[in-house]
């Protein structure tokens, strides 16, 4: 999913550049394979930057705090780069409220079952991530499978739906990089 957001970025002229977690350019990639605080451990992220917009970076697999100070992990997340070295250097967790935006990953070898719809749900509300707060669509759900019922649900409360995205789906994918433009062409 992040090499797709990074297609995304640089369809729309962004630059984007690996770091490290002392925000060093780098060529070797270290990614979570769970979720993590963002001040901890040296994962890269991806730093992106254009002409007249804020500098932002993307991280995948990070916990974010919610309205309620419980932690929940955002597969993709999306914050501007001063707010993230605010975190490295206070050793803190992000907070919901400076999330520039947001992807949930949900792969399933089944059907899409309506209990993850509720899931997302109660991540986009504790997150602040519901319409109106979030009407502008910073908020995925990307997923393998479909469902309209789970379509229905977390569109009603403002969070945009990906449905089928695997690699032998490009239509699919097309969409989804789009959402991802999107996404980038709303961010400060």
């Amino acid at each position: 999913m992040l090499a797709l957001f990074v297609q995304a970025a640089s369809a729309d002229h962004w630059t984007t550049e690996l770091r490290d977690r002392s925000d060093n350019p780098t060529t070797y990639a270290v990614f979570r394979l769970a979720p993590g605080r963002l001040p901890s451990g040296n994962f890269t992220h991806v730093r992106l930057t254009k002409p007249g917009k804020v500098d932002l970076e993307a991280h995948i697999g990070v916990k974010v705090r919610g309205a309620s100070s419980i932690a929940h992990e955002f597969d993709l997340l999306l914050l501007t780069a001063s707010v993230a070295a605010a975190c490295r250097r206070a050793n803190q967790d992000p907070s919901y409220a400076d999330v520039v935006a947001h992807a949930e990953a949900k792969y399933y070898g089944g059907n899409l079952s309506l209990p993850i719809g509720r899931a997302v749900v109660g991540l986009a509300t504790d997150c602040g991530m519901t319409a109106p707060l979030h009407s502008n669509g910073r908020s995925v759900l990307v997923t393998n499978q479909n469902s309209s019922t789970v379509e229905a649900l977390i569109r009603h409360y403002g969070v945009t739906f990906r449905f089928l995205i695997k690699p032998s789906n490009s239509f699919g994918i097309y969409h989804l990089v789009q959402r991802f433009r999107a996404m980038l062409n709303s961010a400060p």
